[in-house]
């Protein structure tokens, strides 16, 4: 019985900091998809930022986000009509770090997140 709860607390901590390294339950940034491509363009965020990247597909067709030019972001795939979200936590280092919107095959959009420091930055 010891071990089990002593398992049952290592993988509760394990999964608060896997949770709290996506970036998930932050600030919601809807990210609207449509036929001309997706909006916004760019979002201003500060350094250290828990973002929930919710995109929305107003289209008949898959779009798909994913982190571009060394932007930490896996690929998410949304179905035609469909809203998914993911959780992204803006780096330390103040700059752009951008985010492919696209249509397989068809129109994309570079998403940019301009990062500044946090006000209590050093």
């Amino acid at each position: 019985m010891r071990l089990v709860l002593v398992v049952c607390c290592a993988l509760a901590l394990a999964l608060s900091f896997a949770c709290d390294s996506s970036g998930e339950g932050g600030r919601e940034v809807l990210i609207t998809q449509t036929e001309d491509g997706c909006t916004p363009e760019s979002v201003d965020v500060t350094t250290g930022e828990k973002l929930e990247l919710t995109a929305k597909n107003e289209t008949g067709d898959i779009y798909e986000l994913e982190g571009e030019n060394g932007t930490q972001l896996d690929e998410v795939i949304v179905p035609e009509g469909k809203t998914r979200s993911v959780g992204f936590t803006v780096p330390d280092e103040a700059g752009t770090y951008e985010v492919k919107c696209y249509q397989p095959g068809g129109v994309t959009t570079i998403i940019k997140l301009e990062a500044r420091l946090a006000p209590n930055a050093p």
